[in-house]
């Protein structure tokens, strides 16, 4: 689900139908096996080219794909850049832009 979800975002960004979008091609297997050795009640805070983690909590693709092309039904109301996924029902909290916001 991932790879075929991400390519064809990847596409839809080059053709400016989304603004923005990072694969994570090659590194699917690490993020959803880091995202399996947490308990359900730990607090995840994710970084771009982690969506497997949302998936492993039961992300579902609609709710990907609401999140990118932000409409009604996204969780932050469009609000948000696509890709800044956020969950709070999953425990999840929202992509952060900036880089290197969670070290101490």
């Amino acid at each position: 689900a991932v790879v075929s979800t991400q390519s064809g975002h990847y596409g839809r960004e080059r053709q400016g139908r989304i603004s923005f979008y990072m694969t994570c091609s090659g590194e699917e297997a690490a993020i959803i096996g880091s995202a399996a050795a947490l308990d359900m009640a730990d607090t995840v805070f994710t970084q771009y080219r982690e969506v497997g983690v949302f998936l492993w909590r039961g992300f579902t693709l609609d709710q990907i794909m609401n999140q990118c092309f932000s409409t009604c039904k996204d969780n932050a109301k469009g609000r948000q850049m696509p890709i800044h996924y956020s969950g709070k029902e999953y425990n999840i909290q929202c992509v952060s832009p900036t880089l290197g916001t969670q070290a101490p």
